[in-house]
């Protein structure tokens, strides 16, 4: 599989369906996904046929988070690497995912299959709409990996949850499963894992 699959577009019915495509290490994001994912969220938003756009994940992860082996030593710009390591590119952070998804004009629904990690766990709260599989998980994982959530988590979190309780998320690091993640109000609806998308009445197809 090239670098270019592990962001997959397809539209159909007016509906943009973006997938995260590296399942064998559970969608974690590598500097090229970063670009290709921010290009094709772009891309599907430009597009005058698109009613809304569906993002997901291939296998049984949504995203576990940065590929951090890949980004080592990355801070201001994270870099578009090729497969030896190289950089090819330099990606701004302004220009990162969960940025983008906040000035998009297009409804985004995060069809939530699997697990959200880290930074894939706020790429999943900047969609608007989370329709979460029964065996989803959301893991914030900074605190236990000693880093700073500094990927829109801080400002989305207490928004949703209230101060209190979104501390105690970002602090504990605890996994929260489908079930608590729609008492609280992060997801808005669990489904059967097979229909994690296809049960969306915002994605109307009329």
């Amino acid at each position: 599989m090239s670098k270019e699959d592990e962001v997959l577009l397809e539209i159909s019915d007016r509906i943009a369906t973006i997938t995260l495509n590296a399942p064998g290490r559970m969608n974690t994001i590598s500097g090229v996904m970063l670009d290709l994912l921010s290009k094709k969220l772009l891309e599907a938003d430009r597009n005058p046929e698109v009613r809304c756009i569906v993002l997901t994940g291939a296998g049984r992860a949504f995203c576990a988070g940065l590929d951090l082996g890949s980004q080592a030593g990355k801070t201001e710009s994270l870099g578009v690497l090729d497969d030896t390591g190289a950089n090819v590119a330099e990606f701004n952070i302004r220009e990162a995912p969960p940025i983008v998804l906040h000035g998009l004009d297009t409804p985004v629904i995060c069809a939530l299959n699997g697990g959200a990690a880290g930074y894939g766990l706020d790429i999943a709260l900047g969609c608007d709409i989370r329709i979460a599989a029964d065996t989803a998980k959301m893991a914030p994982g900074f605190a236990k990996r000693g880093i700073l959530p500094e990927s829109g988590g801080t400002w989305l979190l207490p928004r949703m949850v209230g101060y209190a309780r979104a501390a105690e998320i970002a602090f504990t690091g605890r996994t929260l499963m489908a079930d608590e993640c729609l008492a609280m109000g992060l997801v808005n609806k669990v489904v059967v894992s097979s229909s994690c998308y296809q049960e969306n009445d915002a994605c109307s197809r009329n």
